[in-house]
């Protein structure tokens, strides 16, 4: 490994930098479900096994009060997809509870916003 190859993944403060894939050993996606970025996300409560990694303790800590996953990722400072995969493994292992993000208010059909519109012109 060359000097300069070296010096990359080398943080002076911090010791050594692990690539983010390496967290999710190269996936990209949970593997259970799609998760959505503003998903709620709570820790469960339930008996945490050992094996856990640093990041998946963060989010676990981070967790236990309800947290999107956007904020979980501001929280910890790590990428989004790297959080999302962590979350769903955790969310396999029944250590937290995702759920999806509350319905939005469906959007005027044309024929309201043609009325709306007839309406403004009225004036």
């Amino acid at each position: 490994m060359t000097e300069r190859t070296q010096d990359q993944w080398l943080d002076e403060e911090a010791g050594p930098v692990v690539p983010a894939y390496a967290l999710t050993r190269g996936r990209v996606q949970p593997s259970n479900k799609a998760i959505d970025l503003v998903a709620i996300v709570t820790a469960t409560g339930g008996l945490t096994p050992v094996s856990l990694g640093p990041e998946q303790w963060m989010i676990l800590s981070v967790c236990a009060r309800p947290r999107s996953v956007v904020d979980i990722a501001a929280a910890i400072d790590l990428p989004l997809g790297v959080v999302r995969v962590l979350v769903g493994d955790l969310h396999e292992q029944g250590l937290v509870q995702v759920r999806p993000p509350a319905n939005v208010a469906r959007l005027p059909n044309a024929g309201i916003l043609s009325e709306v519109i007839s309406g403004l012109r009225a004036l």
